[in-house]
């Protein structure tokens, strides 16, 4: 407590969308929180907090690239809260995976970041390591192109077992849905029972 004191003393937290100064590392100001989009109606087995939009988009590249990982677990509440349907009954958590390459550059992953604050809040057991990344993709923007991105860049680790399990896939964001689609069906190929998807963000009119 001390620490944190004199820390929040010398550097005060801000906001990381604004940069106006805050009371708690890892928050929003009233005014951000108020401009995010908040996702009331899902698709069955998919929820999202919130629409992807330039409020979304900071506080996600500020937790993926700007090593602002106190954020994972406000995003993480709000993951919950938007979640609570799939997360009842589910048997496990994991999480979409990077490639080691960008594990080296970034130092951690996002979304298992955001899988452990899930885990932690509604304690369903979380395993990060079930699927493995073996090809780093590009960047591409059309549907066929994602698609064609992330064909055979997972595999399954045969160290687990998923067999009859209900699994929730965390990601930061969803857009095509193209990454979690390959996902889901690696997963079910080895066993998994059903396989639900929970996000922070969603493109809204991405097909």
């Amino acid at each position: 407590m001390f620490l944190d004191a004199v820390l929040n003393a010398f550097f005060p937290p801000v906001c990381p969308v604004c940069s106006q100064r805050i009371e708690t590392a890892g928050a929003l100001c009233p005014e951000c929180f108020s401009k995010l989009q908040f996702l009331h109606d899902h698709e069955d087995g998919k929820a999202s907090a919130v629409v992807y939009d330039d409020i979304s988009k900071r506080l996600i590249l500020a937790l993926k690239y700007g090593d602002k990982t106190e954020l994972a677990f406000l995003l993480a509440r709000l993951m919950v809260n938007a979640g609570q349907d799939l997360l009842a009954g589910a048997d496990l958590l994991t999480c979409v995976p990077i490639h080691w390459k960008r594990m080296l550059t970034r130092k951690y992953n996002q979304a298992a970041l955001l899988a452990t604050g899930v885990s932690k809040i509604c304690a369903v057991p979380l395993n990060p390591c079930v699927l493995k990344r073996v090809k780093s993709t590009p960047k591409q923007g059309s549907r066929e192109q994602r698609y064609q991105n992330v064909k055979n860049a997972f595999c399954f680790n045969p160290k687990y077992s998923v067999k009859g399990k209900t699994i929730v896939l965390i990601d930061d964001v969803v857009t095509t849905g193209a990454t979690a689609d390959a996902c889901a069906r690696l997963l079910l190929k080895n066993g998994a029972k059903e396989i639900r998807l929970l996000t922070f963000a969603k493109a809204i009119g991405k097909n």
